[in-house]
């Protein structure tokens, strides 16, 4: 039986060498592009993509979510940064816009299968979905897909989780794909800086830069423009570097320390998901990962309904609220949740 596939073509050479594997694999094949922002880079990768759609024979439709993408990704990530929380728009827009209203636009056109090119796996046993690691482990994007539901994840497929990323980019390189992308963290953000970007659409307020003890130190620019563990730019006239700790939203203040004071031994968490169903026990045990690039360690989680507390076995550096800690078991994703806060010598 011949399977139907929507390939998230995005113009990039990952999506790229997808849509050739599974032409090869001889899928019914036809590419979505997801149209979020209108920027140079955006207007370059659509391009790309209608040049690589034609190259490989497949039909090539646009999907325009624009409006859809600022209401739910770009004003709640100016949002929490005004809060004094630091997002993960790359998380939201995963389990929202690509794996929530492209899937469905991806299903109303007849698809069975919603492919892209992230890094990452999914393996299909007794009618049950799990999130896995790339195999390669340097370029797996699983923490960036821990927010995909279950029933989403069943009409997922990753082909690149399987293979080498230096892999990839040979094949890309040999049928001519461009592998050279326009360079951004945040896709919506053209701006030098985010902070560019926040400015005009935050209401910024100056206020005090304070230590632990309540102490003002000096003056900031607004919430907005810091987050945890920063250093630079906090202009201090002190013998020590200081970094930034937390944020005190209700007070205006930006609360600074030393390094060491940056290092927490626990967090909780709100807005839990479960993949595989939530935890038979109350008490779990996991490898945490705080951040894409942080290296996980193992900790304990203690689940309360929708929130959690998360005890590392070592602690951890600069975690900010608003950011994701997702749980593994061996290369499986069990699940994940956003940091409300975090505490030193202790569970909050």
């Amino acid at each position: 039986m011949t399977h139907r596939a929507a390939i998230a073509l995005s113009g990039g050479a990952d999506s790229a060498v997808t849509a050739l594997i599974l032409r090869e694999q001889d899928y019914d094949l036809f590419a979505l592009h997801l149209l979020l922002v209108n920027t140079p880079a955006s207007l370059l990768q659509h391009d790309r993509a209608r040049d690589i759609s034609r190259r490989l024979g497949i039909e090539f439709q646009v999907v325009d979510l624009t409006q859809q993408f600022a209401e739910r990704i770009v004003t709640p990530f100016c949002s929490e940064y005004a809060r004094g929380r630091t997002p993960n728009p790359c998380i939201s827009c995963n389990r929202d816009i690509k794996f929530g209203l492209m899937l469905q636009e991806a299903w109303e056109r007849g698809a069975d299968f919603l492919a892209t090119g992230h890094y990452a796996r999914v393996v299909r046993t007794a009618g049950q979905a799990s999130l896995l690691r790339a195999t390669d482990r340097h370029a797996d994007q699983s923490y960036f897909l821990y927010a995909i539901d279950d029933t989403a994840l069943a009409s997922v497929l990753f082909p690149l989780g399987a293979m080498p990323r230096k892999k990839v980019r040979a094949v890309a390189q040999d049928e001519g794909f461009q592998t050279g992308q326009p360079s951004q963290d945040i896709c919506f953000v053209s701006e030098k800086s985010y902070h560019q970007f926040l400015e005009p659409r935050t209401s910024a307020v100056p206020g005090d830069i304070v230590d632990t003890a309540g102490k003002v130190l000096g003056k900031h620019k607004g919430l907005p423009f810091y987050t945890v563990g920063q250093r630079r730019g906090l202009r201090l006239s002190l013998e020590e570097p200081r970094y930034v700790l937390r944020l005190d939203a209700p007070n205006n203040r930006v609360v600074v320390g030393k390094e060491d004071e940056l290092y927490v031994d626990a967090a909780l968490l709100s807005d839990l998901v479960w993949h595989g169903g939530t935890p038979a026990t109350s008490e779990l045990d996991v490898c945490a990962k705080t951040r894409f690039r942080s290296r996980e360690a193992p900790a304990r989680v203690t689940v309360d309904k929708n929130a959690a507390c998360v005890a590392f076995s070592e602690p951890q550096r600069a975690i900010a609220p608003g950011q994701s800690v997702v749980f593994y078991e061996g290369d499986v994703v069990r699940g994940g949740g956003i940091i409300t806060e975090s505490t030193r010598g202790g569970t909050p």
